[in-house]
């Protein structure tokens, strides 16, 4: 009980760290973005924060849940205990946020002073001198006025076109052209990209069940979670913390990789073509995910009976040469 006690203390505190870092990131982000923009966009409102911070909900579930995996392994707690109490934790978790973000996006009352946008008048600090340069790919823009002005001149380099001077940027013949972002915003790798995408796509789908009441929402919910937490058995391959957290990472990665590829379009046709659509689409994901974890925890629990009977079978010859006896 004490390990079980200490079970959700870990859990419950991971959650809550995983949960405010992400938030105070997208905040971040949102910030950023809006200091990007030409005009200098307005401060970031509740509830475009709070769309933002529902997008990364999925994304610190999986978190938590390889950490607190991780955790169950180094304490030696039993896996069916493990299994069951994360289980519940994360459900209810997971649960509990979505629909306090959502209670709290559909409160038009709520208002936070730090995402108000009652200074939407106001500018924020301008980026830099004119001159500013802003490139995406291998097109660049050169700000020549101030860069907080809406209607500030620019030259527009764009690869096969002629160099593309706007003192005015508005009207029908002088149409504005997107601004880019900063350079940095395409920096990301090849990997992070996909990463992002998928959690992403995962975030869509949350955001879609939970629209369509909450009974759809905890049956998918619950299905992820109970195929995340049957993973435990690869955290138990290694006596090494770091090398099974880094293992149960990839682990999760491929994880994050299968749903999306089971929750994609062309999949979900495919199933429903082959039921001859005689199936409810909304159940073809959770049935997947509730299969695949049984096979896993059936795969682990025949390694383990017989990784134990060969354990026993080896035990009188360990004693037989203690006692140097043949």
């Amino acid at each position: 009980m004490k390990n079980i006690a200490r079970l959700v203390l870990f859990f419950s505190l991971t959650f809550i760290v995983a949960l405010i870092l992400g938030g105070v990131l997208r905040y971040m982000q949102l910030t950023l973005d809006a200091a990007r923009t030409i005009p200098i966009g307005s401060p970031v409102e509740l509830r475009e924060f709070l769309s933002a911070l529902q997008k990364i909900v999925p994304l610190i579930l999986y978190i938590s849940i390889l950490i607190s995996l991780s955790y169950t392994a180094r304490q030696a707690i039993p896996m069916p205990a493990a299994i069951f109490c994360l289980f519940i934790l994360a459900g209810g978790a997971a649960l509990g946020v979505s629909l306090g973000l959502l209670h709290l996006k559909s409160d038009n009352t709520l208002q936070l002073p730090l995402f108000s946008s009652s200074r939407s008048g106001e500018k924020l600090k301008t980026l830099g001198a004119p001159g500013l340069i802003l490139s995406q790919g291998d097109t660049v823009m050169v700000v020549l006025g101030d860069p907080g002005e809406a209607g500030s001149p620019r030259m527009v380099s764009i690869p096969g076109r002629p160099l593309i001077y706007q003192e005015v940027p508005s009207g029908p013949n002088n149409t504005i052209i997107a601004l880019p972002p900063a350079p940095f915003r395409d920096e990301e790798s090849y990997l992070m990209n996909g990463f992002l995408v998928d959690s992403a796509l995962v975030a869509n789908q949350f955001e879609t069940r939970l629209g369509k009441g909450l009974i759809p929402f905890a049956i998918y919910g619950g299905a992820l979670i109970f195929l995340l937490v049957s993973l435990r058995f690869v955290l138990d391959l290694s006596s090494w913390p770091l090398a099974n957290l880094f293992s149960g990472a990839l682990v999760f990665r491929g994880i994050l990789a299968f749903q999306t590829f089971v929750d994609s379009r062309i999949v979900q046709d495919f199933i429903l073509n082959f039921f001859d659509k005689r199936i409810d689409a909304s159940i073809i994901s959770p049935v997947i995910f509730i299969g695949l974890a049984l096979l896993i925890l059936l795969y682990t629990f025949l390694g383990s009976l017989v990784r134990g009977r060969i354990g026993r079978g080896h035990e009188p010859r360990r004693k037989k040469r203690r006692e140097g006896r043949p």
